[in-house]
């Protein structure tokens, strides 16, 4: 057993015993406790029916002749003392749990010491209830305060000692199956925890290629779930990572292998030194300069999820900016942009990057947009949840359902050799996200008939 099984079944055994015993104990406490208080209660019923017993014999015989005899009919099947007096306080009749009285009062006195047949009570011992006929009084009968071990007789000890067996059997068995099941119990915990630690170690050293299966819906395979989900997440960020360090030395390499070229045919006196080969030289340069640009673009975005200089600003007077900007290399392209903006909408947020990611769109929609078509801008807010929402639609190449679910991803290009004839790297719209995202907001994108639409959601 492991030492987390091992301090679970501890733990468990702990608990489940100390509440076994505790609630054996309160069961047995108690248990006593209600049947004693059910035996006094029987009691009292017992006396109350001998009162109306003597009561109606009185009633009848306007004596207490036939007192004797009821009072010994009730001590044979009864183990308590009761004790009959007149008004006067001269004894009637008696039961004791051994004998009872259908005696003539000198034997009776002399049995209690007493010459004058009184029989001396003592208050504290014994309860008193008056007998009545016709509203007047008649007698007193007493019978004596219960006592524990007066109230239990020999039969009803032996029922209490079969409970408290029984309580303490149940509780022994109990113990028992609890230590079983927690016992694999624990086991099975661990099990699947030990499984996930050995995998968790084959991961850490490097192999990729693991997946837990814990059937069930809770936590632990809840938890391994997840595991399973960041695994594919590393193995993908794995496949991205090579893939981007093999397009990233490619991208590095045209530009210098060209610039290399020219300089070795100048040395071998191939191509003459003139303005156009300075020129060709220097758009190769251009290339590679916006290349490590786009990088450092990269490595700025990153930055600002920690360090986000904020300030109130207009966002459509920002997004008009833009639209400017880029409606030169539009128009070249035979493509509109058209806005569709909310009033003098007033935004908190960091006014570089709101720039940035307005600007990564709009390239993105004028590189990916058919000849004679449209880009349409416009704004709006989402009331229900305090949004302001910037909507940016084209009309191009379909993006796939696969694409959709990576075009954030830093490197990934959804149409390579479209995406090195532009000139890009796949790291705008992992720009965008990386921004977005540090404003806490959010970034979606929809793509149905051939009409790409980019949503992005900043908190008002």
């Amino acid at each position: 057993m492991s030492k987390l099984a091992m301090k679970i079944f501890v733990i468990f055994i702990l608990v489940s015993l100390g509440g076994l015993i505790l609630t054996s104990i309160f069961i047995n406490l108690r248990f006593d406790y209600y049947f004693e208080n059910y035996l006094i209660d029987i009691r009292r019923d017992k006396v109350e029916n001998l009162k109306s017993l003597l009561e109606e014999s009185y009633t009848e015989n306007n004596n207490w002749s036939d007192a004797p005899d009821i009072i010994g009919s009730f001590a044979s099947l009864n183990d308590f003392r009761v004790v009959l007096t007149d008004n006067s306080g001269e004894l009637i009749a008696f039961s004791t749990p051994n004998m009872f009285g259908r005696m003539n009062h000198n034997m009776m006195g002399r049995m209690m010491g007493q010459s004058n047949n009184i029989l001396p009570l003592d208050s504290q011992n014994y309860n008193n209830i008056e007998l009545m006929n016709t509203n007047t009084k008649i007698g007193n009968l007493y019978y004596q305060s219960p006592r524990i071990n007066e109230i239990f007789s020999n039969t009803e000890d032996i029922f209490m000692e079969q409970i408290n067996r029984a309580i303490y059997l149940a509780a022994f068995i109990t113990a028992i199956f609890v230590i079983g099941v927690t016992f694999f119990f624990s086991k099975y915990i661990t099990n699947s925890l030990n499984k996930m630690s050995k995998v968790v170690k084959k991961v850490a050293d490097g192999d990729l290629n693991q997946q837990i299966t814990i059937k069930g819906n809770d936590e632990v395979a809840q938890l391994a779930n997840s595991f399973n989900l960041m695994v594919n997440k590393l193995k993908y960020l794995e496949k991205i990572r090579r893939e981007s360090a093999s397009d990233l030395a490619h991208e590095l390499r045209t530009p210098l292998s060209n610039i290399k070229n020219y300089m070795e045919a100048i040395e071998d006196n191939v191509i003459q030194w003139n303005e156009k080969t300075a020129q060709e030289i220097d758009e190769e340069l251009d290339r590679l300069i916006k290349l490590v640009n786009r990088l450092n673009d990269l490595n700025e975005a990153e930055t600002k999820i920690l360090n986000l200089n904020k300030e109130s600003f207009n966002l459509n007077d920002l997004i008009k900016k833009n639209v400017r900007t880029y409606k030169v290399s539009a128009k070249k392209n035979d493509i509109n942009i058209d806005t569709q903006l909310l009033g003098n909408e007033i935004i908190y947020a960091d006014k570089d990057a709101i720039e940035q990611i307005i600007s990564n769109l709009l390239s993105n929609a004028v590189k990916y947009s058919y000849q004679g078509t449209s880009i349409k801008i416009k704004t709006e807010t989402e009331t229900i949840k305090n949004n302001y929402v910037i909507i940016i639609s084209n009309k191009g190449p379909k993006i796939s359902q696969q694409d959709k679910k990576l075009i954030f991803e830093r490197f990934y290009r959804a149409e390579k050799s479209r995406n090195r004839q532009n000139g890009g790297l796949g790291i705008g719209l992992t720009i965008i996200r990386n921004l977005v995202e540090a404003h806490s907001g959010k970034v979606e994108v929809f793509s149905e008939n051939n009409i790409n639409t980019f949503k992005v959601y900043f908190p008002q």
